[in-house]
């Protein structure tokens, strides 16, 4: 979720049961779980704790499993976002979609739908696929699959199918990509959906970053053209306005000239060389793990795969010690010199 920069994870057949609630925390998410009952296997949805989201309630179910949270946009009216699981080999019921479908005016359901069609990249077709087909322009729904199968049956007789698929209703996010995403060790693959501004909005392409350190050393330099216009003797109205202006206008300049444009997707915690060669290697050895699924090749995938959660958490722990560090050198610094401050 960190390597991808997931804002909302959908995750089905948790297992888990109501008696462990702190179980399967993730930093910087938010969890919201439907536990485990009586033949249910439950599910779970996170979302990044700088989205305002809350939990809805989901209607009463016949065959279908599932967890939802309506996430506020900013500029884009409220939209329903639904973990789906339906079991095999249980049939699809259009009641249990109509009830899902039926939480707002703008809703994804995605998940694992085990509805298999040649449509979206199936062998075959069996009924639940053939039933999902008819029910789209009955419900007034679109179906979104990635291009590539999601389901890799352990047994390599069996052939691999696109089981886990998205469906939309009344919404107007651009749909930026759907891809399966071979970094986890399991028969089915996650899926990552991307969608973008709404109405034809084109995203921000870059961001500034302002260097704060630079702007402590131009602070230093106090006496400066702007500056020295403020009066040292200040008795009317209009002077301290002046001043004021003066004063916000030369910081908003020494600001300007610290920053600079990097693109979105720019993190200023930019993994190491090392780290990214780590990845790498993770990635390459999940690949081919997931084409031959061997003790061999699982077991390096999986030590790779604690290796990369070990090292990039010494470089979090690293990173965040500088800061620190950094802070409490600023803050000596200036809190000798209060009246360069004021």
């Amino acid at each position: 979720m960190s390597e991808y920069g997931i804002d909302i994870a959908l995750i089905q057949e948790t297992y888990l049961k109501p008696n462990r609630p702190k179980a399967c925390a993730i930093a910087g998410y938010v969890k919201l779980r439907t536990d485990r009952t009586y033949a249910r296997r439950g599910g779970a949805l996170y979302y990044s704790s700088s989205l305002h989201c809350c939990p809805l309630t989901i209607p009463p179910l016949v065959n279908m499993e599932a967890t939802c949270c309506r996430p506020a946009m900013t500029g884009y009216r409220t939209i329903v976002v639904v973990s789906v699981y339906l079991p095999f080999p249980k049939p699809l019921l259009r009641s249990d979609l109509r009830a899902l479908l039926a939480l707002g005016d703008a809703v994804i359901l995605f998940g694992d739908f085990n509805c298999k069609n040649p449509r979206w990249g199936c062998a075959i077709m069996d009924q639940n696929g053939e039933k999902l087909d008819r029910l789209q322009d009955r419900l007034e729904f679109e179906i979104i699959a990635p291009s590539t199968a999601t389901y890799f049956p352990y047994n390599d007789s069996n052939r691999p199918s696109t089981l886990d698929i998205a469906l939309t209703k009344g919404v107007a996010l651009n749909l930026n990509s759907i891809e399966t995403i071979h970094s986890l060790l399991s028969d089915h693959r996650s899926v990552l959906l991307k969608m973008g501004s709404p109405d034809g909005g084109r995203p921000i392409s870059t961001i500034k970053i302002t260097d704060w350190k630079r702007v402590s050393t131009a602070f230093e330099k106090i006496d400066t053209p702007p500056l020295n216009s403020i009066p040292d003797d200040i008795r009317t109205t209009d002077e301290i306005d002046h001043a004021i202006g003066a004063l916000t206008s030369h910081v908003r300049t020494m600001v300007e000239k610290c920053e600079r444009k990097v693109p979105a997707s720019w993190d200023r915690r930019k993994f190491p060389p090392d780290i990214l060669e780590l990845i790498r290697a993770k990635n390459a050895a999940l690949r081919r793990a997931s084409a031959y699924p061997t003790p061999e090749y699982r077991s390096r995938a999986r030590a790779l795969q604690r290796e990369v959660k070990a090292r990039v958490q010494e470089f979090r722990n690293e990173s965040w010690s500088d800061l620190m560090e950094e802070l409490d050198r600023l803050i000596k610094r200036f809190g000798k010199s209060p009246k360069r401050l004021k």
